[in-house]
């Protein structure tokens, strides 16, 4: 074999010869559009985004954000008519007698009574006493409270039951407990104020209100019993006893 043709074959270049040029020259644009075209999308896909549309769209979204963040546009607008329709809702009774009404749970000599706190005004320690000659026996006496006079009462003989030791007619040592004064107004068109004798002020609570009858012996002014024997009053027939 010729040794040129031989030299050729194998890759050299004869002696004092320029080498032949390389292969891959020859082979990288046909690779390089293969790869392009195997990749996902290619320059198709790079040609076919509309940059256009896509700074529309962030500029629409930018938009109803600062709308929804000032109260505006369709999401603040039904937030709002949802929570004016709550806020005209009338609570249901099923809410009410779960949460219960505020009450002050207090004891007089036997009995644990519940009073509705809104109806109350002020609770004090027993205060000096003054006595009333021929008063009706649930009147012990009178007291001052806050500058004001008033009638004082005890709750247990208001309610036919046992009076606390020393009601009437013993002295004012005899009558320990709190004095709770009712809420009956002020000024000149007001009823005349009373308030109530009580041996112990036990805690303020929400009290779910039953609505099993109430047996007679209980007295008008019980309303309800509770299932822990608490005496919830009717603080109605109360106030028209104790300012009559």
């Amino acid at each position: 074999m010729d040794d040129t043709l031989a030299g050729a074959g194998s890759g050299d270049a004869p002696h004092g010869a320029a080498p032949l040029p390389a292969a891959a020259p020859l082979l990288a644009a046909p690779l390089r559009v293969a790869l392009d075209s195997a990749a996902p999308g290619g320059d198709s896909a790079r040609a076919s985004i509309d940059w256009e549309a896509v700074h529309e769209k962030l500029s629409q979204r930018a938009e109803a954000l600062e709308a929804t963040f000032a109260g505006r546009g369709p999401w603040a607008d039904a937030m709002l008519a949802r929570r004016a329709e709550e806020l005209a809702e009338t609570p249901h009774l099923d809410d009410q007698e779960r949460i219960g009404t505020a009450m002050l749970v207090a004891r007089g000599a036997e009995t644990l009574y519940g009073l509705e706190l809104r109806h109350l005004g002020h609770i004090v320690p027993m205060p000096r006493l003054a006595r009333v000659p021929g008063a009706p026996p649930a009147v012990l006496g009178v007291i001052a409270v806050a500058g004001r006079v008033m009638r004082l009462f005890d709750l247990d003989r208001l309610c036919n039951g046992p009076a606390a030791r020393g009601a009437a007619g013993s002295a004012e040592a005899d009558q320990p407990g709190y004095a709770i004064v009712l809420r009956t107004g002020a000024g000149p068109g007001s009823i005349r104020p009373a308030a109530l004798r009580l041996r112990e002020v036990e805690r303020v609570a929400d009290v779910a209100v039953p609505h099993a009858s109430v047996p007679a012996e209980a007295g008008p002014l019980v309303r309800a019993i509770t299932a822990d024997r608490m005496a919830i009053l009717d603080m109605a027939a109360l106030l028209d006893v104790v300012t009559s």
